[in-house]
């Protein structure tokens, strides 16, 4: 009994050390980041400034799905950054989530409109079948499907390391 208990003081402290140093040293650098790939749900839903039906169908190419809110804090401090990769030719579909079409379209005034275009998801239906926990995420799209997904505040770093480096790897043009 002695041995076994003098075995067990040994390798309990290397196997949690062991367990660590495995944890610790993966590349998860993001834990916000999934790459699963998938399909864009189908959905029809309308568009936030014309209330003129949108599906998903009319999202072709490659682009970036941005889920927001204006009672969302992180989507303001995120939204300069929206703002500059739009204009530098970035295409950004905006997916405004459980929010008041009037709030929303204020908002988006306020602040200026780095959207393509924006579908209004007042219900979130759109946006759970696409697996939104809350806003600000956002989406990867190439030709239909989901190719990165980021929960949280876009900025240059998360940009660089998660998109640009997907885009790289996939070998798409934005």
């Amino acid at each position: 009994m002695k041995q076994i208990l003098k075995i067990l003081i040994f390798i309990v402290p290397i196997c949690i050390f062991a367990f660590f140093y495995t944890y610790l040293s993966k590349d998860n650098s993001y834990p916000g980041a999934d790459y699963r790939v998938f399909e864009i749900p189908s959905f029809e839903l309308t568009d936030l400034y014309k209330e003129t039906e949108l599906s998903n169908k009319d999202l072709t190419g490659n682009f970036l799905i941005n889920v927001w809110a204006s009672w969302c804090i992180t989507c303001r401090v995120e939204h300069g950054f929206l703002e500059k990769l739009s204009n530098s030719g970035v295409r950004i579909i905006g997916l405004n989530y459980k929010d008041d079409r009037s709030d929303a379209i204020d908002w988006l005034k306020k602040y200026r409109d780095p959207y393509e275009l924006v579908i209004h998801d007042f219900n979130g239906s759109l946006a759970l079948d696409m697996g939104v926990t809350g806003a600000p995420e956002t989406f990867l799209i190439s030709n239909g499907k989901v190719i990165a997904h980021y929960r949280g505040e876009v900025n240059q770093m998360i940009w660089e390391d998660v998109f640009i480096k997907t885009i790289k790897d996939s070998e798409i043009i934005l």
